[in-house]
């Protein structure tokens, strides 16, 4: 045991390392989806402006088209004014006004808008005034100029930006139709355990799941598409063959990763056949974290393994610390190490773990970041009240000093925390 105990350390790859690998995983590849299902991925390509935006001149009112200075008598009134934004207008002559309402294309020859609750209307005549002292007869007054949102051609959302709804959004008024974009990444999630149950009080050797539930809901928040959740009673044949069966882009695997002979993980990556790409990780806690490339079988491209370890605090820890990076890069993220973490101030001295870098569950207030009580790697109570992942190096952070965090991905850091 000494001696495997030696050589997993000797294999330990500093985080930084394990975080640049799984940033090096290759995207998935770019596909054309219509704009509803492109929401929530990564852009493959920037946007851009088919035609200006607004594409012609428009109201920004309901009220009145008018051209030229107020005639002593008032404007005359053309019958046909608009009823709807998809009516077109004829032209108009000095002294002439027709109807508009919001968003109607503003006919040739229109100077301003006026405002239906600034107009005076003498139906009789067929003659339309302003009422004194208002301003909508400043030239362009309640007028959307063709192209004040964007010209033809302008970028509006940058390659790596993923597509929220509002961009989305964006992306329809541009005039798209399909995207760019590089798929939301599949997970499949198994569980391993056998002193490990789902419902109910443990009782002795026994452990509740706190695994199970919440992973989906969490790989989800960092930007994947889990689709099954399974358990394996610690059989690495039965694993293996879950292995060789996968049809996601990566398999979240939980507990089961260290080196002794009651752990399955490992001992199934080999009967897979798989290519270890990090074996562990010189941080505390979570070391045991492994990933893993599986020979291409159900598709096109290798599935990847990410082997969480079981202690509750660890597996979260390894998932955020190297697993959002995977998600991220497979999800064609343009800066995957960098795009998710932040430099706080330490409020009170963070102290290192024994051995290779600390991830500690901190709070952050005006003051700082703060370590989060009952922080052990068997357990979840700091973890579920911090904001944050502190990455703690060897020597310590003093009080004062900046450090860097790691956002939860179910957490939003304070603004005033930069």
């Amino acid at each position: 045991m000494h001696e495997q105990a030696a050589v997993s350390r000797a294999e330990a790859l500093t985080l930084e390392q394990a975080r640049s690998i799984a940033a090096a995983q290759p995207a998935r590849p770019p596909q054309q989806l219509p704009l509803e299902q492109a929401i929530g991925c990564l852009l493959a390509q920037a946007v851009t402006a088919q035609q200006p935006i607004p594409h012609s001149d428009t109201s920004a009112m309901d009220g009145w088209a008018v051209c030229g200075e107020q005639p002593e008598e008032g404007w005359q009134m053309l019958p046909g004014g608009a009823t709807s934004p998809a009516d077109l207008l004829p032209a108009l002559g000095p002294g002439q006004a027709i109807e508009v309402v919001t968003g109607t294309p503003v006919p040739q020859g229109t100077d301003s808008v006026l405002r239906s609750e600034h107009a005076v209307i003498h139906y009789k005549a067929q003659r339309l005034r302003a009422v004194p002292g208002t301003g909508d007869l400043q030239p362009g007054r309640h007028i959307r100029p063709r192209g004040a949102e964007a010209a033809q051609g302008d970028q509006l959302l940058a390659k790596g930006q993923r597509l929220t709804p509002l961009r989305g959004a964006a992306a329809a008024v541009a005039g798209c139709d399909t995207l760019a974009v590089h798929p939301t990444p599949t997970v499949r999630i198994i569980a391993t355990g056998t002193e490990v149950i789902t419902a109910g009080l443990p009782g002795p050797g026994q452990v509740r799941d706190s695994f199970s539930m919440t992973l989906p809901a969490l790989l989800t928040a960092m930007g994947a598409a889990p689709q099954t959740v399974s358990r394996n009673q610690d059989d690495p044949t039965a694993l293996a063959a879950a292995f060789t069966a996968v049809d996601t882009d990566l398999l979240v695997t939980v507990g089961g990763t260290a080196h002794s002979a009651a752990d399955p993980v490992r001992p199934a990556l080999a009967e897979a056949g798989a290519e270890t790409l990090i074996s562990s990780v010189d941080m505390r806690p979570g070391h045991p974290v492994t990933l893993a490339r599986l020979p291409p079988r159900a598709l096109p491209h290798n599935t990847l393994v990410l082997a969480l370890p079981g202690n509750p605090l660890a597996g979260y820890a390894a998932l955020i610390a190297v697993g959002q990076v995977l998600i991220d890069a497979l999800a064609g993220a343009v800066d995957p190490l960098g795009m998710r973490q932040q430099y706080l101030r330490a409020a009170q001295d963070l102290e290192p773990a024994r051995r290779g870098t600390r991830l500690l569950p901190v709070t952050v207030d005006p003051g700082g970041v703060r370590p989060s009580a009952h922080h052990s790697p068997h357990m979840m109570r700091g973890l579920a009240q911090a904001a944050a992942l502190a990455v703690v190096p060897s020597g310590g952070v003093p009080a004062g000093a900046q450090v860097r965090c790691l956002p939860l991905p179910t957490q939003e850091l304070p603004l005033w925390a930069g």
